[in-house]
């Protein structure tokens, strides 16, 4: 994968991004878990393995997360008036990995679909 320089305001986009998502996949899955007690019981093993879903996607999207903490880089500031000003993030060599995407869907797709027959309650034959 090319990486790219980027500014301090493209950075700090996508930093916050990614940071949303993990922590919004994560509230969910507790969310999940912690409702699936209020649910029929035939929907609890849907519910709990939509919850699974949320867990495996947040694990994934903190190795993310981290590889691209650590693909850049920045270092210290000049100092003008008393404030530091920030400079752009520098590329490290450290290659951002973004195929945690690809293990993850490998992972929740075949429990997605195993949720909708659950839910669907098919008969048997």
């Amino acid at each position: 994968m090319v990486m790219y320089a980027m500014t301090d305001m493209q950075y700090q986009a996508v930093y916050n991004v990614l940071s949303f998502a993990l922590a919004s996949m994560m509230a969910t899955t507790m969310y999940l878990w912690f409702r699936s007690t209020a649910v029929r019981d035939q929907y609890k093993s849907a519910v709990i393995i939509s919850g699974l879903v949320t867990f495996i996607a947040a694990y994934h999207y903190i190795r993310i997360f981290n590889s691209w903490v650590n693909a850049f880089s920045y270092a210290a500031g000049d100092v003008k008036d008393g404030a530091m000003e920030i400079q752009d993030p520098t590329l490290t060599g450290v290659p951002f990995n973004d195929a945690y995407r690809y293990m993850d869907w490998l992972l929740t797709v075949p429990l997605l679909l195993i949720e909708i027959l659950l839910v669907m309650k098919l008969e048997d034959g």
